[in-house]
């Protein structure tokens, strides 16, 4: 869950594609890369039967110029335990993610070892491939979790930030303990925590497929894509979160983990950069950290930390505690601001982060038909 969908923005000397993004890049929208129908699977086995080992990274080897697209690697075997968790995790999926899940081209796991992040959701661009593939990838290390989504989202803060991880227990220390996070009294349920990767990796698969951050017609991708179904996203995240002259300054889709590509907050409470934050941590100076996090929580304006780095991380983290209200509608994930603790699925039902769900619902993020 560590990196997004890959968009290149090399124009191909191909016909074909050359030809389709002219006639297509300025009045017709997407036509989703989730094609064909679905099987009945209720328990998850047939989903979690397509997944296979790759030792592929989309932010390296998506960008060669002799493209291949992602292949298994036939010296890794995905357990039957890993299986089982993938199918577990997908039977758990509400209908709209199910709806995505079963229209993947390829289900992939990587190891710990490969090059880049853990896991990947890569989009394929009519450039790149006529076979208009949609990937997603998730770490051999996620689907042996025993992290709750709680502890998984604070381990995200923690790599964010290149701290350690923080301990568990009480009277433990250690080079993250000083750092603020999320809480929940909820029992431990590492299925869920894999059904919430999942969800991220989807999530920037899904900003490919409808273009969500598109609208502006100097955007790279619409070179390769048409217009977003919907502008909303100029409105209810860029307008009301972002810096919108330095968004249109670093347009992109391929976003590797802990970079802001020059995105900057709106809200001056709320802004900073991590480079700063990873700077006051290395001199042991949590408290300043911790007003950074507790202020991003408290604008209201974010589901999380992870999502206030930059705006196509913002719609993903979005549509991810989207999908876990829906599966778990009482969970509480909880971060503590004194007298004002923050319950983040609360934050889905009003305000800022509810127009931003109501975005994403117009771009055809909660459908589960292509």
């Amino acid at each position: 869950m560590k990196s997004s969908a890959l968009i290149p923005f090399v124009v191909v000397m191909a016909a074909y594609s050359a030809q389709a993004a002219e006639q297509r890049k300025l009045t017709e929208p997407p036509v989703s890369h989730f094609r064909g129908t679905c099987e009945s699977d209720p328990d998850g086995k047939k989903f979690a039967a397509k997944a296979c080992y790759t030792s592929y990274y989309p932010g390296k080897q998506g960008y060669y110029r002799g493209y291949t697209p992602p292949t298994c690697d036939p010296k890794q075997e995905v357990t039957d335990q890993q299986r089982e968790v993938l199918a577990k995790a997908y039977s758990r999926a509400p209908d709209y993610m199910k709806g995505k899940l079963c229209r993947l081209t390829q289900l992939f796991v990587t190891g710990s070892t490969m090059e880049g992040p853990m896991g990947w959701g890569y989009w394929e661009g009519p450039d790149r491939s006529a076979a208009l593939g949609v990937y997603l990838a998730v770490s051999a290390s996620e689907l042996e979790t025993k992290n709750s989504v709680v502890e998984a989202e604070n381990q995200t803060v923690d790599m964010l930030l290149q701290v350690s991880a923080r301990p568990k227990g009480k009277g433990r220390m250690g080079k993250g303990a000083g750092l603020a996070g999320l809480r929940s009294t909820d029992p431990v349920d590492p299925e869920l925590t894999v059904l919430a990767g999942l969800a991220h990796e989807l999530g920037h698969a899904l900003v490919a497929d409808t273009n969500t951050d598109g609208f502006d017609e100097n955007h790279p991708r619409r070179e390769v894509s048409g217009p977003p179904q919907s502008k909303c996203f100029a409105d209810a995240f860029i307008g009301a979160s972002w810096d919108a002259e330095r968004f249109r300054k670093s347009m992109r889709r391929w976003v590797d983990f802990g970079m802001q590509y020059g995105n900057r907050q709106k809200n001056p409470d709320v802004r900073y950069s991590l480079s700063r934050l990873r700077t006051l941590v290395g001199q042991g100076k949590f408290e300043e950290v911790n007003a950074k996090l507790r202020s991003v929580y408290r604008s209201r304006e974010f589901v999380g930390v992870a999502a206030s780095v930059s705006s196509w991380e913002d719609a993903v983290d979005t549509f991810k505690y989207k999908v876990l209200a829906d599966v778990m509608p009482n969970q509480s994930i909880v971060f503590p601001l004194g007298d004002q603790d923050v319950n983040v699925l609360d934050l889905l039902k009003s305000g800022v982060v509810a127009k931003k769900v109501d975005c994403l619902r117009e771009l055809g993020f909660f459908t589960g038909q292509p």
